[in-house]
């Protein structure tokens, strides 16, 4: 029982400095956001074309660190149980082209080709739109860290049974052997030290994934072949019957965590 305390007060300690953490990191981040965003405002027709491409560089590298800080933050929330979703009536379908075009720069910044293979038309769900795009972004972010330079990431939509969406990213890159598979949702996942480190990451991107995905009522599911054969990460979405249109709901995770 001692043994079991102990255990829970690290994991608490653990998770009140991941908040503590993310919250000193946005502070120096905020400052250089506004710094970057001022060099924006200055006149383009002044910037020769190298220093045009640093800034955007520039730019694009802020908006990551942005992105890795609120994963933090985020997961620390869920860690302690104080998350909310605010829901409504979206169209997926929409969700996703908006994380499709957000993507499309670092993509080929990475020198990446992006494939789009995506159903038409609107795919009502309900859902938190932030949240969601949160989804896909990590989605196709974690594609984007296992391909090589050259490499290929697919974005599949369709609907599924007639009542889910079903989207994935299937990558071209190092792919998983089957024990790791069963582990890669879990926080703080790495590969082997090698690989990690030309990965990137935290570590907590897919573990989001899962939580919200859940909490939407759907599924996130990964497979490969095996070492070297690429991987697909696919998440699965209940959409809403045709006419239903819910009221927009604030949604602590906690409240369903306790069911």
């Amino acid at each position: 029982m001692a043994n079991a305390a102990r255990l829970e007060e690290a994991d608490r300690k653990k998770n009140e400095f991941l908040a503590m953490l993310a919250h000193e990191l946005r502070n120096p981040l905020a400052a250089i956001s506004v710094a970057v965003q001022l060099l924006g405002q200055k006149d383009s027709n002044g910037l020769s074309a190298a220093a045009a491409r640093r800034r955007a560089i520039l730019e694009r590298q802020v908006s990551h660190l942005r992105h890795l800080v609120d994963d933090l933050l985020d997961v620390s929330r869920i860690t302690r149980g104080k998350y909310a979703l605010r829901r409504g009536r979206l169209d997926l379908h929409s969700v996703l082209q908006h994380t499709l075009a957000a993507a499309r720069p670092v993509m080929e910044e990475r020198k990446l080709i992006l494939r789009e293979a995506l159903s038409t038309g609107p795919c009502w769900g309900d859902g938190d739109r932030t949240r969601l795009e949160q989804v896909f972004t990590n989605l196709l972010d974690n594609a984007s860290k296992d391909s090589p330079e050259g490499g290929i990431v697919t974005v599949g939509a369709h609907v599924a049974e007639g009542s889910r969406v079903r989207v994935s990213a299937q990558d071209t890159g190092i792919g998983l052997w089957p024990e790791y598979q069963e582990r890669i949702f879990e926080l703080f996942a790495q590969l082997d030290a090698g690989l990690a480190r030309s990965r990137g990451g935290l570590g907590i991107g897919l573990t989001l994934v899962r939580h919200l995905v859940e909490e939407h009522g759907g599924q996130a599911e990964v497979f490969s072949e095996g070492r070297g054969q690429g991987s697909t990460f696919t998440v699965t979405l209940p959409l809403l019957t045709e006419g239903a249109r819910p009221e927009a709901t604030v949604e602590r995770i906690e409240s369903r965590r306790g069911k």
